[in-house]
């Protein structure tokens, strides 16, 4: 019996042994297995980045050769080398130029130039090839002219080159500047090496262990360095090197090798140890409890306990990171279809909703109420108060919209400062009405921005489903229609969509698209409205106004075509073409008497502040016109926004020589700081007040309020729209100086004027 209980302990510490071995055996293989691995891994990661961070400074690099080309390329640029070789002096547009020219330069490197990117240049130049300083940035700061390797740039485009100075590098794009397919000068961009560092330390690894340059022949740029400064790492570390596409650099990458104990394996071989290690420690358990001797084997269980709890630990880093993607995806996911600012569904989402309510209306055969929501004058508050404060006011919007619905309505953001509603079972046109107007009495709540509280109005457009459109895309369109009507008719209400508003549209668009052709074949011409002295009844200037026969549409009234020209841009060359034929004939009609001429200008005009003016010069410089017979008339709704680009320019070309007239006066943003704030000589009265003055006092009140205001001024008043010879005394009585109107001739063709133009000298002698 004794010798069976042996025998089986023997066998049980035997079997133990074997098991313990054979385990063992099993995770050194796994181990060294995972280990080689984890270091392939390492090394195609690392790889890749040390490849991404090229790719980021190539990019880099590429831009800022773009940005510089578009500086070389800019109207600017052209304007200065082009006016420079005319033989124009300074004093005579090339100093205006060469301003337009340095701003632009001081542009690229001013840290906001761009709304989303810092400035890529620390300093900008331009070098004329006789070697001198044409336009700097930073003009106090020394420049070495002989650093600029001139021979090599008349071979090549644009190269990035590199400068060591006092020990430190310094990067440069160098960009020929060309004019007529001759090179005229080089730009100089000297980059901001803290630019391309802050571009790569902000993909690097927070726990990274590394170092990173960017290297060339002539010395290295250091990026980062987070190697331990007391640890020896230079004989482990992975070293790496990367040359950057069309540039001198090359980019060199050490880093630190992946810690030995790092063992990644699967969920499922981490089981199948522990189940295989369930047997191993009971039996080694048991030969333990027969013999207490075999210390060697307590150690190994002990050993492999830590192994398990090792991979325990790994295995919940990787759960916590499985976590971290979804819970990442998922936020993905919000943004796709939710607008950011906000909170609401955007217009992706907001279509698909509108697209489900439908499909549910169809099978429920009820109405669908789809709501188009504009904010009136949202531009102005842009441009007064800041993108911020806009922001701001679209976030309390809203909020107040969402407060406004049901929690089964659909609320989303399409856009700018647009806004969708969609109303599912909607019972009654009245109930649609009811929401209107609630919509609008909550705007007339105040905004709080900025401390200070501001009132804006809002604009509904609405179609209703199925009566308006049967499918997403035409009831949103026709709600569109609708919005813009009540824009058209005064803002801050409501409309519903009505199918003659296409009539209109269509009307819009066949006056877009005849408008352009007109311009290109020179269709539109110029008519002259003459302006009498009331003093001698002389005729002492004439009004430039534009007319329109299509043969299409036929007489189309500016009112109608100007509107358009303004919002797509047309006005610009509009503008341009009357400037250019009045000023022209202006100066024809000078051999027959001295004569001034008035020219509208469209607010829309003064967007494109150095085109303006260099328009004006250049009309002026051309037609030989004397600028003081020049008078521009703009009307109040420029001077609303009172920015200090809009009194300069006007004060620019006040400089020029030419006169300003405020128009219209009286029927938009009338104020007395506009008339003390911008340079005016002339005021002109709105035809409005003098339509019914005989018969009305309190219109002689206004007419008399206003010419007495002009006076205080020191402006000349001109009366619009004189029909009749009571007007024309009554004019006379309160000192107004000039008049125009039916009473003395409606707008004539310029063969007209001319002829009343003579006929009218030949009855004073």
């Amino acid at each position: 019996m004794k010798m069976k209980l042996r025998l089986n302990r023997r066998n049980a510490i035997l079997m133990g042994g074997v098991l313990l071995g054979a385990y063992l055996l099993l995770m050194i293989i796994v181990t060294n297995a995972g280990q080689n691995r984890l270091k392939e891994s390492q090394l195609n990661e690392l790889n890749l980045n040390v490849k991404i961070y090229s790719e980021s400074i190539g990019y880099f690099f590429e831009t800022a050769s773009r940005e510089i080309g578009e500086v070389a390329q800019h109207k600017a640029t052209y304007t200065f080398f082009a006016n420079l070789a005319s033989g124009m002096s300074m004093q005579y547009g090339l100093g205006s130029s060469l301003l337009q020219l340095r701003r632009n330069l001081i542009q690229h490197t001013s840290p906001d130039h761009r709304q989303h990117e810092n400035a890529k240049f620390n300093r900008m130049l331009l070098v004329g090839f006789n070697s001198n300083i044409i336009a700097d940035s930073h003009p106090k700061l020394r420049f070495d002219i002989n650093s600029i390797p001139f021979q090599k740039m008349q071979n090549v485009d644009h190269k990035i080159d590199i400068l060591v100075k006092d020990n430190h590098i310094v990067i440069r794009a160098l960009q020929n500047v060309y004019l007529n397919g001759e090179v005229v000068g080089i730009l100089v961009g000297e980059i901001k090496n803290d630019t391309i560092i802050n571009l790569l330390t902000t993909q690097e690894y927070q726990l990274s262990n590394s170092r990173l340059s960017l290297s060339t022949s002539q010395g290295s740029l250091p990026i980062w360095d987070t190697f331990d400064s007391k640890a020896s790492h230079h004989l482990n570390t992975l070293y790496f090197n990367q040359s950057i596409a069309n540039t001198p650099f090359s980019l060199n990458a050490w880093f630190a090798p992946i810690s030995e104990s790092q063992i990644i394996t699967s969920t499922w071989f981490t089981i199948a140890l522990s189940f295989l290690a369930v047997p191993v420690i009971f039996g080694l358990y048991y030969s333990l409890k027969i013999n207490n001797t075999n210390l060697v084997l307590t150690t190994k269980i002990e050993e492999t306990h830590n192994q398990q709890t090792v991979l325990t630990r790994q295995n919940h880093r990787l759960k916590t990171e499985i976590d971290r993607r979804k819970m990442f995806e998922k936020e993905l996911a919000y943004q796709a279809s939710h607008d950011i600012l906000t909170g609401l569904s955007n217009r992706k989402s907001g279509d698909e909703k509108l697209r489900h309510a439908l499909l549910q209306a169809k099978r429920d055969d009820v109405n669908v109420l789809v709501m188009f929501i504009d904010l009136d004058d949202f531009k102005q508050i842009n441009d007064t108060l800041g993108h911020l404060a806009g922001d701001k006011l679209l976030i309390q919007t809203a909020k107040r919209l969402r407060q406004s619905v049901r929690k089964t309505d659909v609320v989303a953001r399409i856009g700018g400062d647009e806004f969708l509603l969609v109303i599912p079972n909607l019972h009654s046109e009245k109930e649609a009405q009811t929401l209107a107007s609630k919509l609008l009495a909550i705007f007339e709540q105040p905004f709080q921005l900025n401390e200070s509280q501001f009132f804006i109005s809002t604009s509904i457009g609405m179609s209703i489903y199925p009566q308006d459109g049967e499918t997403t895309e035409e009831l949103m369109a026709h709600a569109d229609i609708a919005m813009y009507r009540v824009k058209k008719e005064g803002r801050n209400g409501f409309s519903f969509y009505e199918a003659s508003m296409n009539t209109d549209v269509q009307r819009n668009l066949d006056i877009d698209a005849q408008l352009r052709q007109a311009i290109n074949q020179n269709k539109l011409e110029v008519y002259y409205q003459p302006i009498i002295n009331l003093e001698n009844n002389q005729i002492t200037g004439a009004e430039a106004l534009m007319r329109w026969k299509d043969d299409k549409l036929g007489f189309v009234p500016p009112d109608e075509f100007i509107p358009i020209a303004e919002r797509n841009g047309l006005i610009h060359k509009l503008g341009h073409m009357a400037l250019d034929t009045a000023c022209h004939q202006a100066k024809k009609w000078q051999e027959i008497q001295p004569l001034t001429i008035a020219v509208n200008f469209s607010a829309a005009q003064f967007r494109q502040q150095d085109a303006l003016i260099e328009s004006i010069l250049t009309v002026l410089n051309n037609s030989g016109l004397d600028p003081c017979l020049l008078d521009i008339e703009i009307t109040e709704s420029l001077l609303f926004s009172n920015n200090i680009e809009t009194v300069q320019i006007l004060e620019e070309i006040k400089r020029i020589g030419a006169h300003f007239s405020i128009d219209d006066f009286g029927t938009g943003y009338s104020a007395l700081s506009y008339l003390q704030k911008f340079p005016f000589s002339k005021l002109k009265i709105d035809r409005s007040f003098l339509q019914d003055m005989e018969a009305n006092p309190s219109s002689q009140e206004l007419v008399n309020a206003i010419i007495a205001m002009a006076k205080a001024l020191g402006l000349k008043v001109v009366a619009e729209g004189v029909e009749t010879q009571w007007d024309q005394d009554y004019l006379k009585t309160q000192n107004c100086e000039y008049a125009q109107g039916y009473y003395y001739s409606k707008a004539l063709s310029t063969e007209d004027f001319e002829a009343l133009l003579l006929q009218h000298n030949k009855d004073v002698i």
